[in-house]
């Protein structure tokens, strides 16, 4: 086929009524091929005589939209009825997956948008956001012969991939305002961007990129792995070999975060900016997510649980994505994990006693605890399911540094266990608590007519001081942390009260109270020397 020419050398035996229905898919349509060619005698054809007619004559074939993401918009051109002279309207209607495309249609995307297209031979056509282009010629050649297609790309970018066939059957071509990209079985994109370039890049195949301006032949043909740049000033650019493939290997296996897809990735040397696609398939005729970044990471709003494809392109200086890093991913968010109550990041926990708490999380049935010490989850300590409340004793547990994390478990259909992810580790510690403080630790004093009260104490502890006027400590006086180990009388009323005591070391863990022991405050009662007169347990006498 040249310039919208299909061309036939003519063979022996050869008649216009089998050329008509080999090509046209309709014997009756033999007039069209003697007018065109100018055939004087339709029953004699020489034998090596090139017979051409154009390739509106060929059958219309559609096209069917597989899928639909975001906003796009088909607009169908004005046609003349057939019972009347005068052009129906265009239509306009917002694109349905499912729907079929007719020769002339016009596509149009907004900003996060995609639509595949799936041609009548097979072929896939990946509409990007943010595109114009026009389905301008869609025919077949006879009734299940070779598709001819070509589409107009006003701005944005296409991906396709076009099924093989044979060279001198098959037509696929993309024109945009300075180029056209025709093909015959490859898998290739073409991008018209703003400045008015066309860039062409090759991932399978071959290409041949020609520029449209008029009175030139210029044209080169792209192997798998090259680009170049068309503009209308420079016409067709040099190809240049695509930058490398991203690599993706260093991906967690499984995405778990409820809210975001954070993807990071190693820099390729020559790198202006990437591209990325999250799909469905990976064929990507379902994209769910696409962007490009400036930097080596790129943050998606999350997706529900499942299996995905992750497509990456590094885009080199002159605009021309590079080499196809591909690979599956799995999200896996649900159920949520319950947030840690008890205890604290990086609380501690008293030897011998204590237990995790956490949250619990509507949905689910149980949850999975494990603990871990220095080796970390991969061989933790603790590794139990609880049901109903979301807690677990770790009473066993030696004294040491550990982390621990916690997953929700909720039921299936089938009543099969699915745990959602773990939370992140958080660290704890547990300690042996200070031993409690014995009773003839206190010991009473005067000073300034005041009872005195001190004990012995470590750097760094502090101490819980309670005075009650009942043995039973229900009307207590005083209740207050002190810093130091002494404690001055002077603001209780004279009587007799009981004092208890708690030690609590600086990792906030706190002994258990003293036993109560009994001292007198008041004013002292002094003999004629001055000295205090005390009682037979040695007390110092006071005033009542």
């Amino acid at each position: 086929m040249v310039d919208g020419l299909i061309a036939h050398r003519v063979a022996p035996g050869d008649t216009l009524e089998q050329i008509a229905r080999q090509y046209l898919g309709d014997h009756r349509l033999w007039p069209e091929l003697q007018s065109f060619n100018r055939v004087s005698n339709p029953l004699h054809l020489q034998p090596g005589f090139t017979l051409r007619f154009p390739d509106r004559l060929l059958q219309m074939a559609t096209a069917s939209v597989e899928y639909v993401r975001g906003s796009a918009v088909a607009i169908t051109p004005a046609r003349r009825s057939s019972d009347s002279q005068a052009p129906a309207a265009a239509q306009r209607r917002n694109v349905q997956a499912g729907e079929v495309l007719q020769e002339g249609d016009h596509l149009q995307l907004d900003a996060n948008s995609f639509v595949s297209v799936r041609l009548a031979d097979g072929s896939l056509v990946r509409v990007q956001a943010q595109s114009d282009v026009q389905l301008q010629q869609m025919r077949r050649r006879g009734r299940a012969g070779s598709l001819q297609s070509v589409l107009e790309l006003q701005s944005g970018a296409l991906d396709a991939s076009v099924t093989p066939q044979p060279a001198s059957q098959r037509r696929f071509e993309i024109r945009t305002p300075v180029a056209s990209t025709s093909v015959r079985g490859t898998r290739f994109n073409v991008q018209a961007d703003a400045t008015g370039r066309t860039i062409t890049a090759v991932d399978e195949g071959s290409v041949a990129v020609a520029s449209a301006a008029p009175n030139t032949r210029q044209m080169t043909v792209l192997d798998a792995g090259q680009g170049l740049a068309v503009t209308a000033e420079a016409g067709v650019g040099v190809p240049s070999a695509l930058l490398p493939a991203p690599d993706l290997s260093a991906l967690p296996e499984r995405f778990e975060d409820a809210h975001w897809l954070d993807i990071l990735w190693p820099a390729i040397a020559g790198a202006q900016r990437y591209q990325l696609q999250v799909a469905r398939d990976a064929q990507f005729s379902q994209v769910l997510r696409s962007a490009a970044s400036d930097t080596t990471q790129q943050r998606f709003a999350a997706l529900d649980d499942g299996n995905y494809f992750l497509a990456l392109r590094a885009i080199d200086a002159q605009g021309i994505p590079g080499r196809l890093a591909q690979r599956s991913i799995r999200i896996k968010s649900q159920p949520v994990p319950p947030l840690y109550q008890s205890p604290v990041a990086a609380g501690v926990i008293a030897q011998g006693a204590g237990a995790l708490q956490c949250t619990t999380v509507p949905g689910a049935v149980a949850y999975r605890i494990q603990v871990a010490g220095s080796a970390g989850f991969a061989s933790p300590l603790l590794d139990s399911r609880v049901d109903g409340e979301c807690q677990l004793s770790v009473a066993a547990l030696p004294a040491g540094a550990y982390q621990w994390r916690a997953a929700s478990i909720r039921s299936t259909p089938t009543d099969a266990a699915d745990q959602g992810p773990f939370a992140a580790g958080q660290a704890f510690t547990v300690a042996t608590p200070p031993p409690e403080m014995r009773a003839n630790d206190l010991v009473l004093g005067m000073q300034n007519d005041s009872t005195q009260l001190s004990w012995p104490g470590q750097p760094g502890q502090s101490f819980r001081l309670m005075v009650a006027s009942d043995l039973a400590f229900n009307a207590v006086q005083h209740d207050a942390v002190l810093q130091e180990p002494r404690w001055a009388a002077s603001a209780l009323p004279p009587g007799r009260y009981y004092v208890q005591l708690q030690i609590i070391d600086s990792n906030g863990l706190r002994s258990r109270f003293s036993a109560p022991r009994e001292f007198a405050a008041g004013n002292t009662v002094r003999d004629g020397s001055g000295a205090s007169l005390r009682t037979g347990t040695d007390l110092p006498l006071h005033r009542q």
